[in-house]
């Protein structure tokens, strides 16, 4: 759809993952054990798993993982699905 929509997408992620990196204790306090894996969305098997597993606890890592799959396997398609509308 163009460089312009690639990089807000861009930062968009990007600004996700640091949110998700830097305010995991408050979402955890605020919101439950669940909140850093929601909005973490597809980095939640990589990149912020060990935030999550340190805030949420290791009981939660199971769910981070396959959160991070499933979000990660949905991608191509939600973009083709929502690009055509």
């Amino acid at each position: 759809k163009g460089a312009e929509l690639g990089t807000i997408a861009l930062l968009s992620n990007i600004s996700r993952e640091i949110i998700t990196l830097l305010f995991a204790p408050l979402l955890v306090k605020y919101f439950g054990k669940l909140a850093p894996i929601s909005a973490g969305g597809a980095t939640t098997m990589d990149t912020t798993l060990p935030i999550i597993a340190r805030f949420s606890g290791q009981s939660f890592v199971i769910v981070s993982i396959f959160h991070g799959f499933t979000v990660d396997l949905s991608v191509p398609f939600l973009v083709v699905l929502f690009c055509s509308i």
